[in-house]
């Protein structure tokens, strides 16, 4: 029961930070929110895999986790962290290292005192990885602004509406 209303719990904050995030920084960080994403599900499968997470309730109890982790609070804190940050480096750096540090030291302990699921790896080990992977989402947003956006932009202002008809 109360693993149930922690998850409702989880659902119902996930929504509240999608009203309140500007639609702009939905069009403007989605890119780096797929790939984060991505690169999360291949670390929940090789910690299936590897058997370094457990969650009670078998394979059905651990998907439902998997899912509404993924895509409640990691998206939202991806998509507010850009937003805070605009994107810049030491914001962004200082934010995520907040963020990381509370879910992987107080929330994750706290998670694992109400059995909702268990670790094989330390708090400091999952911090590690948090750490890592904001950085690899940081180099991904830079490239993809100077790589990717100019391209698209230049794509579209070569084109006039001669080019149309």
């Amino acid at each position: 029961m109360i693993k149930n209303s922690i998850r409702v719990f989880i659902v119902l904050c996930s929504v509240v930070a999608a009203v309140f995030l500007p639609k702009k920084s939905y069009i403007t960080y989605l890119p780096v929110t797929l790939f984060s994403s991505v690169i999360l599900m291949f670390e929940v499968f090789y910690f299936t895999v590897h058997k370094l997470w457990k969650v009670k309730g078998g394979v059905s109890a651990m998907v439902c986790d998997a899912i509404i982790f993924m895509l409640g609070p990691y998206v939202f804190a991806n998509f507010w962290v850009f937003h805070l940050s605009k994107g810049k480096f030491i914001p962004y750096t200082i934010i995520n290292l907040i963020a990381d540090w509370i879910f992987a030291f107080p929330l994750i302990s706290l998670l694992k005192k109400l059995q909702f699921f268990k670790l094989n790896i330390s708090s400091a080990q999952l911090f590690t990885l948090f750490s890592l992977n904001a950085l690899m989402n940081l180099i991904f947003h830079k490239f993809y602004e100077k790589c990717i956006v100019p391209k698209q932009t230049m794509s579209y202002q070569e084109c006039n509406d001669t080019d149309l008809i």
